[in-house]
């Protein structure tokens, strides 16, 4: 709050006299060391669990162009860390609790290399000397800090010429923030002046241990704290646990990249319009940018709800203002876009959110975090995923007097969260950094991303009474549709194969094996294309009537599904329509004559249609096999020895790979692209040329390349002839590149959930229908099923919701779920496995989910399970010390019975002092449980060649 500038006014008095009374005292520095502060501790926490990425690194380039005094630099900077204390400390652990001491002051920082040939005097530097300027100043800030020995601070200065260096300065961030740039700027630049002389730099009066002292106290003290955790507790109840925008590919169960950059700029003629809508409505154009930040984020995770980061400086007090070090704070921003508000009201909205929140920013996440005690993910950050940052500059923090300077950009790319997004100042524009995780999303979807901000950024402040579901995006671009050209219709193709072939095989059906054993003989039946088309015509005039077979003694189901297809084709519903994608299909795969087709489709299915027709317009042999033999792999081996075209369900496929395919048999394998795994169709591919199929009916078709890197959606590949693909957005309107939306065939929709990427393509992301919200998180159960499936010893899978929790169905050996850990975040691992023979299935084949039977529980469905072996007592002993909690039981987790980073840090060190070996926060965090951390202590004292015995109390 701003207080009046009212001399006489007693309100600016007795605000006064509080803020002499509640001045941050000083506290001197034991030898021992002094507590971090809360944004410290989660920093320490976070470099702990993810050392080597370089995500807490803090850099500055500069390119300083201009007659450069390195000796008055160096002195500068020396007296810059003499005077704040925080760059000369460290930071280490003392009994499982982080602790910063102070250092001595350094008499040269400035580490300096020379680039420039000396024979090359012009004025602009050799390209080559600008790239190894830029790969040095890159592994200078990628290389790692010692928290423990220091120093947490590099300063190189590369020299490219004469008048031409690089000045690359790099922070840890446990002991510095962007805006401390600014105060090191000035005061260098005041140093540097001096020349040697006098520097006129007042004391500081405080110093970051101060703070960090001060800090902790204060947040002990009951009124702080219960006003800051009433307020964020009441704001974030019941908020969506994750941000769940379309990823390319799916979340890991922890961080394996570093991540990466994307730069875009927002025009001097944006950016005026920005001002102008935050001047109308008395707000910054921050809140601008974040509304429509959040409109975008809305679009693409389909969302209403959204949990934002913004930094927030964290210098809540006046004398923290010249300080050096590690203030700053995120606070999580919720943004209300229900109620299909205009832009100016969610600005509103916005504003209010934003303001209040910052009036409590006072609270640190980390301290947050574990007041709200959310579940503490190792896949994503909790509370946010998301986040929005604006610099009132433009990065050039330092200006020396003769010197010009300006930013150098080295190929550094790094980014903590899964989209965070920096503007700066960038002339009469701005310029913006998309920093994503590289494990989710490719470099042309965050490119993607960048543009349609821009776009609606425009859109809205060009018309801010609109609503936001109004501001459209362009639609996406579409693969072209292949030429149907002159096709004949489908019934006068079948004619002419009956006349000019009435005595080749038409269709062979093999029903139920009459063995016991795998592998046993079955009952076959061929039909040429004369007896075909001869006993199917006998029957159209009761299909047409619309009568059905009797279950009893019903006819072939070939026979009876040529008799519908002939009695559609004399009602002219499918003449043409149906023969132009599939003659696409047969020209793509080279199906001819000499072919046959194997299918496993039930009959009632589009898919057994689509079969019959892929073999019979082609003068091929279908073959049909009951779903069953799909399983028998005796049967299986038996039916596809003579089969050119496969076409298979996922369990067959799991089965042919596993017993090895016929080498001197090749075929063409045709998979549904909803049902199977990804990652068991590339293994396919590996060996057979393969292609999924999508569409009840088939409407695309995607050649599987073997090497290709895993997605989280299904590429459906190129329409077939005559089969237009579209993803329509909510309003019906065409969808835009990479937002979800609905998938339309022929202008029919399909319940199937898609986008379009960038190059024209559909990915199938699931359906609509099976979308669910689980503990806080959405959850695509279809998804979820592929990615079980494609698990060793899996050979279908199905996932339901069932009493708030997900119950997984697999037909197969079973799954473990605690090995799952390994391979899903933590929101995906069913909490029930049910092991079935079958998976129940409608007569067109889809999983019958209604029909699944009651989940089996899990080991600890119904309360406690009690430890068991001397190790696992030991394991529950020291939780019980550390967390202050008796009862504690096997499959209890260490953070739900209220641990954090801290207790996690000693009980790290409980475990190295008690059981004589190391184990790592990473572990402790991947194997939660007691009876988990026990067994990795086992593991760890086997590997040490520790005795049991020797094993502490």
């Amino acid at each position: 709050m701003t207080i009046a500038n009212s001399a006489d006014n007693v309100h600016d008095l007795i605000a006064r006299r509080r803020r002499e009374r509640d001045r941050i005292p000083r506290h001197p520095v034991p030898a021992s060391g002094v507590p971090v502060s809360s944004t410290q501790e989660r920093i320490w926490f976070g470099e702990m669990f993810n050392p080597g990425f370089g995500f807490y690194h803090v850099p500055a380039t500069l390119r300083l162009r201009g007659p450069l005094d390195a000796d008055a630099l160096d002195r500068a900077l020396c007296e810059v860390i003499r005077r704040h204390e925080i760059l000369r400390s460290t930071v280490e652990e003392v009994d499982g609790m982080p602790v910063q001491r102070v250092g001595d002051a350094p008499a040269s920082v400035l580490r300096s290399v020379d680039l420039s040939d000396e024979a090359d005097l012009g004025d602009e530097a050799d390209p080559d000397v600008e790239a190894e300027a830029a790969r040095m100043a890159a592994d200078d800030i990628l290389a790692p800090f010692d928290l423990r020995h220091g120093p947490l601070w590099r300063a190189l200065l590369l020299r490219l010429g004469p008048d031409d260096h690089v000045l690359v300065l790099t922070f840890h961030h446990i002991v510095f923030d962007d805006p401390s740039f600014g105060i090191v700027g000035r005061e260098i630049e005041t140093l540097y002046t001096a020349a040697g002389g006098p520097a006129s730099l007042p004391d500081l009066d405080l110093q970051y241990t101060d703070f960090s002292v001060w800090q902790r106290e204060r947040l002990r003290t009951e009124d702080v704290r219960s006003r800051l955790v009433d307020y964020w507790r009441r704001t974030l109840d019941g908020v969506p646990r994750l941000l769940d925008l379309p990823s390319d590919r799916p979340r890991p169960p922890h961080r394996r990249r570093a991540g990466r950059f994307h730069r875009s700029r927002l025009s001097g003629d944006v950016v005026a319009a920005v001002r102008a809508v935050a001047r109308d409505e008395g707000t910054t154009p921050f809140t601008v940018l974040l509304a429509a930040y959040g409109v975008l984020l809305s679009r693409y995770a389909g969302q209403a709800d959204i949990v934002t980061a913004v930094p927030a400086a964290g210098r809540i007090r006046p004398e923290l203002e010249a300080l050096v070090g590690c203030f700053i704070n995120i606070i999580c921003l919720r943004l209300d876009l229900r109620g299909e508000p205009t832009f100016r009201e969610l600005l509103r909205r916005v504003r209010h959110a934003s303001v209040e929140g910052h009036d409590h920013e006072e609270m640190p996440f980390e301290e947050l975090v574990r007041e709200l005690h959310p579940q503490r993910p190792q896949s994503h950050t909790p509370l946010f995923q998301a986040g929005l940052g604006v610099r009132d500059n433009d990065g050039v923090f330092l200006n020396l007097p003769g010197v010009r300077a300006s930013e150098f950009v080295p190929d550094v790319e790094v980014s903590h969260f899964d989209l965070m997004v920096d503007f700066s100042v960038d002339g009469d524009g701005m310029a913006g950094l998309w920093g994503y995780n590289d494990d989710l999303f490719d470099p042309g979807t965050v490119e993607v991303l960048a543009e349609q901000f821009a776009l609606l950024v425009a859109k809205a402040c060009a018309d801010p009474d609109r609503p936001v579901g109004d501001l459209s995006l362009p639609p996406a671009p579409r693969l072209p549709e292949p030429e149907t050209g002159d096709a004949e219709r489908a019934d006068a193709v079948l004619a002419e194969r009956v006349r000019l072939t009435p005595d080749s095989p038409a269709v062979t059906t093999h029903g139920s094996s009459t063995g016991t054993s795998s592998g046993g003989a079955s009952s076959a039946v061929t039909l040429t294309y004369a007896e075909l088309d001869a006993r199917a015509e006998t029957l159209v005039p009761a299909v047409r009537r619309g009568a059905e077979p009797p279950s009893a003694d019903s006819p072939d189901p070939a026979v009876w599904r040529y008799a519908r297809l002939k009695a559609d084709l004399l009602d002219g519903r499918t003449a043409s329509v149906a023969a132009a994608p599939i003659a696409g299909l047969a020209s793509r795969i080279g199906l001819g004559a000499a072919d046959t087709v194997l299918t496993f489709a039930p009959p009632a299915s589009g898919a057994f249609t689509d079969a019959m027709l892929l073999a019979l317009l082609h003068g091929a042999h279908l073959v049909t096999a009951p779903p069953e033999a799909a399983r028998d792999a005796g049967r299986l081996r038996e039916l596809v020895a003579d089969a050119t075209v496969v076409h298979a369900p996922p369990a067959a496929w799991r089965l042919l790979l596993q017993d090895g395919l016929p080498a001197d048999r090749p075929f063409t394998a045709l998979c549904d692209a909803a049902a199977t795994p990804p990652g068991l169709a590339r293994e396919l591919a590996a060996a057979v040329p393969t292609w999924t199929l999508y569409g009840e009916r088939w409407a695309a078709a995607c050649r599987v390349d073997p090497l290709a890197e895993p997605r989280r959606g299904v590429l459906l590949g190129e329409p077939l002839a005559g089969t237009p693909i579209e993803v329509v957005d909510r309003a019906g309107r065409p969808g835009a590149t990479g937002v979800p939306g609905e998938i339309h065939v022929h202008g029919t929709a399909t319940g199937d959930r898609g986008r379009t990427l960038p190059d024209g393509s559909t990915e199938l992301l699931g359906r609509f229908d099976r979308m669910f919200t689980v503990g806080g998180f959405r959850v695509d159960t279809d998804e979820l099923a592929r990615s079980l499936a494609g698990r060793p010893g899996v050979a279908e899978a199905a996932v339901d919701v069932r009493h708030d929790r997900l119950a997984a169905y697999v037909v197969g050996e079973g799954i473990d779920t605690k090995e799952l850990t390994a391979h899903l975040p933590e929101y995906q691992v069913p909490g029930s496995v049910t092991v079935l023979d079958s998976l129940p299935r409608t007569a067109e084949g889809r999983v019958a989910h209604e029909e699944l039977p009651s989940p089996d529980a899990p080991a600890d469905e119904g309360g406690h399970v009690p430890v068991q072996g001397g190790t696992e007592e030991a394991v529950a002993g020291i939780w019980r010390e550390l967390l202050g909690v008796e009862e504690i039981g096997a499959s209890d987790g260490f953070l739900d019975l209220g641990g954090h980073s801290l207790t996690l840090a000693r009980l790290s060190l409980r475990y190295e002092v008690a059981f004589g070996v190391e184990v790592e926060l990473p572990d402790l965090l991947r194997h939660a449980t007691v009876r988990e951390q026990a067994a990795l202590v086992d593991e760890r004292r086997a590997q040490a060649g520790l005795t049991g015995e020797e094993a502490a109390s």
